[in-house]
């Protein structure tokens, strides 16, 4: 009954066999809790299982442990009474497997005093520096402008028992990512995530490094929710957390990615709740969320945790334009922190500054999207010179906290979206339809989104002539992705668009007889927003290339100005106007421009209402068209 592996020295296989007849009588190998400790899951369209761990040493029965749960069990009971090291940390299985063995001897009764290893000084040293009181599940938000966090990240913390109130950060941070070179972090990097050309290992870090990573490098706002876990849950989780180390999975940033695997954690610590199973195509970061909040009692409220960038456009908001002046003036070394019109203020107002001016200087050190105007050491003496200054003041901080946006990431509509509209152009009435599994567009409702933030993937778009009943795809849009930042004082960052697919050229109206054919596009480039309240202005600089049959010859390159404004008047209503002009440069003769309007308006939970009024011009015809039509998410 013994199963065995080129690493199996038992030194009882009598008592083995026993134990593993056992197991076989109380089919323990179906149990979820196993079923999840091994990482195991059904194979596509046909029957059997499989682990989607990628490490060979993971499986003490061989290849055969990758697909076969039973004979993996009776091998990691045998492995109980083996004391060959084993895996990159070279451990005996008994202190390497912690969460199989708890299981194995909860359900089978053994006795573990005999066993030729029976204690595990390292994983002690190691529980106790964890010390779990508690789990939560971390959501950096979006981040557009790096192509391995533009969906968001998601990671969870764990709190020590020895915390104090206010000292999250120096809990742990349990993270899976690509294990990919420092290097590789732009296209290619998300080719090799969306093919599986990089393994993925889980991480164990101090929280307060994720924090900086996230909130005070990237400017990402973070959320947390509390996972209310029962004790047994927990242990269990952070015992696989220890099993974990060193191994290796395939990593593929559209489904087994960062949120899917931690989702597999706290399977393993309630494996009732079954969440890698929604998820067989994508997980979207908040998609996961939503799926865990769709648990009644699972997770706890929201806490949010502003970025610096956050931290510092509510400080500035909250001075007065010559107070601004003068943190501005300070930060940049202009004025010293004590000059003649600072020491006039009141004390509470010279704070004020000062703080501003410090929290501006330490931002432009920290961040990663602007160039700091001093060297690091030195600016770091002249930030401890404000501080300083600041300390001799006294009193509490002048400012009110930030304010926490009204929605967070779990309350936002969800990424699928299904749209059904009906389209006038040309004296041609036509049904079209719209289908995009992920993400979220300027005029989908920001609530719990990054506003000016914008990534569509697989938008496909047909109609259905009512009179011929003809359909056609009318286009495809493989990815787009906007992000529109506004510039202010402080703050200079560029903006930038880019979109590529499959669109109709010269003439975008599906049912006429111009020459309306479908090809490859792309298009995109830099530009600058400025916003304030509700209202951003925008322009971009576009390059566009256009191969189509429908042009002559075969091909368009373009290049020139777009713009518009991104207006919210209330809640869940948005609208915006975008126009631009695309003169070719190379290959077909003519230009492309174009004009809309389009608006969004809440109906119901899920559902809103979607119209616009679109005018395209081209070489070769103009024309308006209406639409109006009624989208769901789901």
């Amino acid at each position: 009954m013994i199963s065995q592996s080129a690493s199996v020295q038992v030194t009882d296989p009598a008592r083995v066999a026993t134990l593993q007849q056992r197991a076989a009588d109380q089919h323990l190998s179906r149990d979820p809790v196993w079923r999840a400790l091994v990482h195991y899951e059904p194979n596509w369209m046909r029957g059997g299982v499989h682990s989607e761990v990628a490490s060979p040493w993971f499986f003490l029965a061989g290849e055969a442990g990758h697909t076969d749960p039973a004979a993996e069990l009776a091998a990691s009971i045998a492995g109980l009474f083996d004391a060959t090291p084993i895996g990159p940390r070279e451990i005996a299985p008994f202190c390497l497997f912690i969460a199989r063995r708890k299981f194995l001897v909860d359900k089978l009764g053994i006795d573990t005093s005999g066993l030729p290893v029976n204690k595990c000084q390292t994983y002690e040293r190691w529980r106790a520096m964890v010390a779990p009181r508690e789990a939560s599940l971390i959501f950096p938000a979006a981040f557009p402008n790096s192509p391995s966090s533009m969906f968001g990240h998601t990671l969870l913390r764990v709190d020590s028992n020895r915390r104090k109130n206010a000292t999250e950060l120096l809990s742990y941070a349990v993270n899976f990512a690509a294990a990919a070179p420092e290097d590789k972090r732009g296209l290619g990097f998300v080719w090799n995530g969306l093919t599986g050309g990089y393994p993925g290992v889980f991480g164990l870090f101090p929280y307060y490094e994720k924090v900086k990573q996230y909130a005070w490098i990237e400017n990402r706002d973070v959320w947390s929710y509390t996972l209310k876990l029962q004790d047994a849950e927990l242990d269990r989780m952070v015992d696989h957390i220890w099993e974990m180390d060193s191994v290796r999975f395939n990593y593929y940033f559209l489904n087994k990615n960062c949120s899917y695997q931690l989702l597999s954690l706290i399977d393993v610590a309630r494996p009732s709740l079954r969440l890698t199973e929604q998820y067989d195509w994508y997980a979207i970061p908040s998609d996961t969320i939503r799926s865990l909040a769709d648990v009644p009692g699972l997770i706890g409220p929201a806490r949010y945790r502003p970025s610096m960038e956050a931290i510092l456009r509510s400080e500035t908001a909250q001075l007065s334009d010559h107070e601004q002046l003068l943190a501005r003036e300070i930060a940049h070394g202009e004025r010293a922190p004590d000059n003649a019109e600072m020491t006039a203020l009141e004390t509470t107002r010279q704070a004020a500054v000062l703080e501003v001016a410090y929290d501006a200087l330490h931002y432009q050190t920290a961040s990663e999207e602007i160039e700091a105007e001093m060297e690091t050491a030195e600016a770091k003496a002249y930030a401890n010179e404000i501080l300083a200054r600041r300390a001799a003041l006294g009193g509490r901080s002048p400012f009110e906290p930030v304010t926490p946006p009204a929605r967070s990431p779990d309350t936002g509509h969800r990424s699928l979206r299904v749209n059904a509209s009906t389209v006038y152009a040309d004296d041609n009435t036509s049904l079209a339809f719209r289908i995009r599994p992920a993400y979220h567009d300027l005029l989908d409702n920001p609530g719990g989104y990054t506003r000016g933030q914008a990534i569509d993937f697989a938008d496909l778009g047909f109609a259905i002539d009512p009179d011929e009943g003809d359909l056609a795809i009318t286009d495809f849009t493989l990815l787009s992705i906007t992000s529109l930042s506004p510039r202010d004082a402080w703050f200079q960052p560029v903006s930038f668009t880019v979109e590529t697919g499959a669109r109709r050229r010269p003439s975008g109206r599906v049912f006429t007889d111009a020459p309306d054919d479908l090809g490859f596009f792309l298009q995109g480039g830099p530009g600058l927003a400025w916003g304030q309240g509700d209202l951003t202005a925008y322009v971009f600089g576009q390059v566009s290339i256009d191969a189509n049959p429908g042009l002559q010859p075969g091909y368009a390159l373009g290049a020139g100005p777009s713009g518009g404004l991104l207006y919210y008047p209330i809640p869940g209503v948005q609208v915006r106007l975008d126009t631009g002009l695309m003169p070719y440069a190379a290959g077909a003769d003519g230009h492309y421009g174009w004009a809309r309007l389009d608006a969004q308006v809440p109906l119901i939970e899920d559902f809103a209402l979607r119209s616009g009024i679109e005018y395209e011009s081209t070489e070769y015809n103009d024309g308006l068209r209406f639409n109006v039509g009624l989208q769901a998410y789901f």
